[in-house]
Parts: structure tokens; sequence; C-alpha cells
């Protein structure tokens, strides 16, 4: 090996050598030619064959040994560029003693230097020291050489050492991260908290989904009915019509904004449920089921409204009974264009039964009062478009004082949204337009502007609920209706 190109002398004895001849195929050097020529001439006259066979065998001894320290030194630099070392210093042991090896240049920036220029022979410098036969000890590494005395090196040779990545736990993170926000903005929306929606203004839309759900009549249910140009509405319902029965209440402020007329005949405290499955008179509160909406509907079928009369005696210090009912008599049903329903959350608030899956028309069922009720006016009049007007949001208020959200408090039918949900399924399924006042007029994040109580609209309300109407029914708009302006009345 020492006939191989030097490169320069290194301290204490050392030899440098380049990678390229560490490489290349080992030849013989001038110490070997020599000694094997020594060798000769001390054979004397002794058989030239004997001599050079003696001679011979020593340079395979001396040639074997350099050829086995060199691979080891190889295999040693070879290590050292697979691994990426920078620097490092191997001990490689051979029959004669350990040696070490020194890699004096940086392996990983000549590799990439090698693979910018397209070169798979980078020029990396190789210290290989042998031990010098006074046992001289390999010169120690510069201390201004990266990592020299890095306590840290370790078997890396020097490496700087980087924290692994579990990819198994990252995932596992990211996972429980997902949950929690997940879960944390379910208990929000549980809880009714609002604090995530944001603050909106006239001009912003609330980040709700109006579900309006508008039917118009086919041409062959409007054959035989003549069109008198105006446009007249039948209300029926309770409180939100039969509050305020003027020009500022909901049907008063319908008839300006639509340049309707509206004829109101809602009653004070009554709902969508029948108390009981048949009409009885053994209780006041029995009796009053004549004003609740299917024996309403039965009523202005019939065109006969004597049992209403004769109920509403028994109310005479409310007058809203007997206007109502004077409204209906006088009312010509075949210039009626629209009837209007809308009945605030009493049933929720007095826990009416919601639906019978045995029996989908039974009365005393929400589901099945709506239903009855739709059907007898359809066959009676399958000009009249209705229109069922859902309820807006509320608080339930116990008999403590205390508020509990409507939206969540199930009093033992449901919650307020289930009574939402299954009207809106009802009306599809019974071709009757569907006016969401849950979700586009009065909701849970600007209730207090628009209630005067838990339950009950103010004026601002009524003015909400009439745009919601006009917008949809009466000027056929398609678009969603904006929960969080006015689309019509613009104040």
């Amino acid at each position: 090996m020492d006939n191989r190109k030097r490169q320069d002398a290194g301290p204490s004895g050392l030899e440098i050598y380049s990678l390229e001849d560490l490489l290349s195929e080992p030849q013989e050097t001038p110490d070997a030619a020599s000694s094997r020529a020594d060798a000769s001439k001390s054979s004397g006259t002794g058989d030239s064959a004997d001599s050079d066979h003696v001679a011979d065998s020593a340079h395979d001894i001396q040639d074997a040994e350099h050829t086995t320290l060199d691979e080891d030194i190889i295999g040693a630099v070879r290590k050292a560029r697979t691994s990426g070392i920078s620097r490092d210093e191997f001990t490689v042991t051979t029959d004669t003693s350990p040696v070490p090896v020194i890699v004096g240049t940086s392996l990983v920036e000549e590799e990439d230097k090698a693979g910018r220029t397209g070169r798979d022979d980078s020029p990396v410098s190789v210290a290989g020291a042998r031990r010098s036969p006074a046992g001289s000890d390999v010169g120690e590494p510069d201390a201004d050489e990266p990592y020299a005395n890095n306590p840290d090196a370790g078997e890396t040779g020097g490496r700087r050492q980087h924290p692994r990545v579990n990819l198994h736990v990252l995932l596992a993170i990211v996972i429980v991260a997902v949950a929690a926000a997940a879960g944390i903005r379910f208990y929000v929306w549980s809880r009714g908290d609002n604090s995530l929606l944001p603050t909106t203004s006239q001009k912003e839309k609330y980040l709700v989904e109006v579900n309006d759900n508008m039917v118009l009549l086919p041409e062959e249910k409007l054959k035989g009915h003549k069109d008198d140009g105006v446009t007249t509405i039948l209300a029926l319902g309770n409180a939100p019509f039969s509050d305020d029965t003027g020009k500022s209440g909901l049907a008063g402020q319908i008839a300006s904004l639509g340049n309707a007329t509206v004829i109101n005949a809602a009653f004070p405290g009554s709902e969508v449920t029948c108390q009981n499955a048949s009409y009885k008179t053994d209780s006041q509160e029995d009796m009053d089921d004549i004003f609740n909406l299917f024996y309403v509907s039965y009523a202005i079928s019939l065109q006969d409204y004597s049992s209403l009369e004769n109920v509403a005696k028994f109310h005479a210090d409310e007058p809203q009974y007997a206007a109502a009912i004077e409204n209906l008599k006088n009312t010509d049903m075949n210039k009626v264009d629209v009837i209007a329903i809308m009945y605030d959350a009493s049933d929720y608030q007095n826990r009416r039964p919601v639906y019978n899956e045995g029996n989908q028309d039974e009365l005393v069922t929400y589901v099945g009062s709506l239903r009855s009720s739709f059907k007898l006016l359809q066959e009676k009049y399958p000009w009249v478009r209705i229109v069922f007007m859902s309820p807006t949001y509320m608080l339930h208020k116990e008999e403590n004082g205390t508020s509990e959200d409507g939206r969540t408090t199930d009093l033992g039918n449901g919650t307020l949204i289930q009574y939402w949900q299954f009207a809106y399924d009802t009306c599809g399924d019974c071709s009757v337009s569907f006016l969401d006042n849950y979700y586009g007029s009065v909701n849970d994040s600007n209730y207090r502007k628009y209630l005067k109580d838990s339950i009950h609209l103010n004026k601002k309300g009524f003015t909400k609920i009439a745009d919601h109407f006009v917008y949809k029914v009466l000027q056929n708009k398609y678009d969603e209706y904006d929960a969080g302006s006015l689309m019509v009345s613009g104040s």
C-alpha cells in the first residue's frame, strides 16, 4: 500500500491517502520490491528458483498483510460513506493489531457534491494510520474540527442526533385533539350557548340554514276558480295573530307589506293538538277544545260556527273569540287565496304528544291534528293554498321561575326541535307550504330582540315574521330568506 499516491503526512507519523487510492487495486510497494531484491541477493549462490521462491513467499506474506489491512480500512471508509458520517474514528482489527482510521472530510457534503455533479466518486480524503513499531499513538483530531470533543458523539461518529418522531404517537395526538374540539363544540351547542356565533347586524347573515319549503298549487287545483285580483288571506292560529289584531300586529303588517286582505280568525289560548280524542263537555278545558285547529277547520269545512259561538260565550271577557267567529261567518271562501296557520309553541309547552306511529291521524297528537286539519281544508277548498308557519324559538318557564332552552329541553314528548321537525315532515307529506320561523325569523340568536317574554312576540317580532311571510309566500322569492335582516320592510 505504500506505493500509492501520498496526499500528505499527518501528525504523529500518520500517512494520508486519497479514497481513490484506497479503493484502487493494491500494487507492489517500493519497500516490498526492495525487500524482495535484498532477499534475492542474500540467497547468494543458492538455487535461483529457490531464492525466487523465498522472495516471492516473503512478498506474498507482506502483500497479504497489506491487502488484509487495506480491505479493512476500505470497508470502514465505505461504512462511513454509506452511513453519512461527517467525521469518525473507527478501530479496525487485523491479525496483528488494531488500526485506527480517521475520516477527515465531511462525507455528507462530498456525497452531496457528487450527486449534484452526477459523479459517484466524491473526493474524500482518508487518513489511514498504522501503528509504528514503537506503538506511537494516532494524532488527536484538531480542536476546531466539528464534533472533535463532543461527548455526545458516541458510536455515531460525532453525528448530531435528532429526535425521532413516532408517527403513531403523532397520529394519536391529532385524533385526540380533533375529538376534544368536537366534544367541546357539542357541549356548547347542547347547553344553548351562543358564544360561538358571531355578532350579526342587519346586513349580516346568521350562520343558520332557513328551511322554508314553498309548495305551489298545481293547475288542476285551480280549475273552476275565478281569481278576483285581490290577495285574500285567512289567518288561523293563536297568540301570534290574536295578541295584537290592529295594524301593528302580525295580520295587520302582512296586509300592509303584502298589499293583501287579511282576515284574522285566531283564537287566544288555542293549540294545534286536541285535548281529547273526541269532543267532551265535562269541563271548561274540555269545551275549549272546540277552538283548537282541527275543530276550527271542521267548522270552516261545514260553514257551521254554532258550536264555536256556544263556547265563546264563556269567554265574554276576551273579545277576540267573538271577533274571530264573526270574521269566519263573514268570509267568502271562494275569494280566499291563502290560509295562513300559525301557533306558538304552546303544544310543546303543554306537553302534547307529538306522534303516534300506530295512528298518524290521531287527534291528540301534534302530527295527527295537523294531518286531519289539512285534509279537511284541502278537500273542501282545493284552490286555497295552505301555509303552515312554524313556531318561533322560545324559552320554557318552570314553576320556580327558571327558564330552560326549548331547543334542548325535553318536557316529556320531545324538544321544541322535534315538534318543528315533525311539522316540517307532515307539511311535506300533505303538500302544504312550510314557513320556517324557528330558524328563519326568531331563533336562539335573536330572540331577545323579537320576544317580549319567553314565548310571545313583540312589535318587532311581528314585523320580522310578516316580512318573512311576504317575501317567501306573496312575492314567491326562491332564494333563501335572510334571518339577519328585513328583506321587504327594510326597517
